[in-house]
């Protein structure tokens, strides 16, 4: 494990870290995701934004996890197609 310092709307974070890269790269999208709430909303505190960007984050995550369920049936079927006409 790494130790690394973060950036996230305008705050520094000590992280111990498995990957420096994915790490981050997930600190820049939760600072562009919670700056772009805060030009929508400019009065929300940011820990508000930090809440909104969490949200968001969740549903992509759980629409990301439905599609690759989706995909591992399509490719269960497919190998099953397969594995019948050989």
């Amino acid at each position: 494990m790494e130790k690394i310092d973060v950036n996230v709307y305008g705050d520094s974070y000590p992280l111990r870290v498995e990957s420096r890269e994915l790490t981050e790269k997930a600190a820049q999208d939760v600072d562009r995701v919670m700056r772009l709430f805060a030009e929508k909303a400019p009065a929300f505190e940011p820990v508000k934004l930090a809440v909104l960007s969490a949200v968001s984050f969740a549903e992509k995550k759980i629409e990301l996890e439905a599609e690759l369920e989706a995909l591992q049936q399509k490719i269960n079927r497919l190998n099953v197609f397969i594995g019948q006409n050989l």
